[in-house]
């Protein structure tokens, strides 16, 4: 009778135990889910927990975690919207002087008059560029998100370009559906095509191969223009930088716009030397997204 009642009460504390831990392999796997939601998905945060168990620490670290998170987030936030302020203000105090020197140079009609105005409007698309680049570096541009064919895209590119650039051929090869926002996609892939444009010759070529996996979409950009020289290539998407033996031409920022454009697609990019030239690789995840 004894050994019955003992075993009954083992078998008891078995259950409990095993329940106790069922219990508490769900609250881990609801934390882990709450935790991917709330860095992928902006869900909220894991609340604090006041529970005295062991499972009780993880959850409370979790949630002392993800308010850093928060208050980190929204701080580099501010930091952002005040660069972005001052950038317009800069730029808003520039193209004020710059449209006065402009017409003063109109109106003494000097010998040199032609290469003035060349100087005042590549000032002008600096100003221009550098203002874009500091908005998308803060976020200030909302993207719309839509199934784009990349092709397509690259074509409407390049029928704009090639009137600047006649004698270039351009090579497209493959095709992928990616959600993107088309405008700001097409921007990163004129400024691709643009840097090829300006660094090979006359009758350069470059070449577009765009593959599409399950996942993610591989597109390349290559050139016939040498290329660069090997410690240059971690610094091309570098705002402002030129290499020693490079033509000082363009603004130095159409790469780091690209860079900023594919980052806002949750993407990568990266620059080296192929066969014939500098070739430029973007990887796209391909995401369902319901918002941006």
């Amino acid at each position: 009778m004894v050994g019955t009642m003992i075993s009954a009460v083992l078998l008891l504390v078995v259950i409990v135990l095993a329940v106790k831990l069922l219990l508490q392999r769900k609250r881990l796997r609801d934390l882990a889910e709450s935790m991917e939601d709330y860095l992928n998905r902006g869900g909220e945060p894991a609340p604090f927990s006041l529970r005295e168990d062991t499972v009780a620490p993880v959850e409370n670290a979790a949630s002392e975690l993800e308010n850093r998170i928060a208050v980190l987030t929204e701080r580099l936030r501010e930091e952002n919207e005040r660069t972005s302020s001052l950038t317009a203000d800069i730029s808003h105090q520039l193209k004020t002087p710059l449209a006065s020197l402009r017409l003063f140079v109109e109106m003494d009609e000097s010998a040199h008059m032609a290469e003035e105005l060349g100087q005042i409007e590549r000032m002008e698309r600096l100003i221009g560029s550098l203002l874009r680049l500091e908005k998308l570096c803060a976020d200030g541009y909302v993207f719309s998100f839509a199934e784009h064919p990349i092709r397509p895209l690259i074509e409407g590119v390049w029928d704009e370009l090639h009137a600047l650039w006649p004698g270039k051929q351009l090579s497209i090869e493959g095709d992928a559906l990616i959600r993107c926002d088309g405008k700001w996609l097409s921007e990163a892939f004129q400024n691709l095509l643009k840097n090829a444009c300006e660094h090979t010759a006359a009758d350069g070529c470059i070449w577009v191969k765009i593959e599409q996996t399950e996942h993610t979409v591989y597109c390349s950009v290559e050139d016939n223009g040498g290329g660069v020289r090997k410690k240059d290539l971690p610094h091309i998407f570098e705002r402002f930088y030129r290499s020693e033996d490079q033509a000082q031409s363009g603004s130095g920022l159409g790469l780091a716009i690209v860079k900023e454009i594919v980052y806002r697609h949750h993407g990568h990019v990266s620059a080296e030397n192929g066969k014939n030239g500098l070739r430029i690789n973007l990887e796209i995840p391909i995401l369902n997204l319901t918002k941006t």
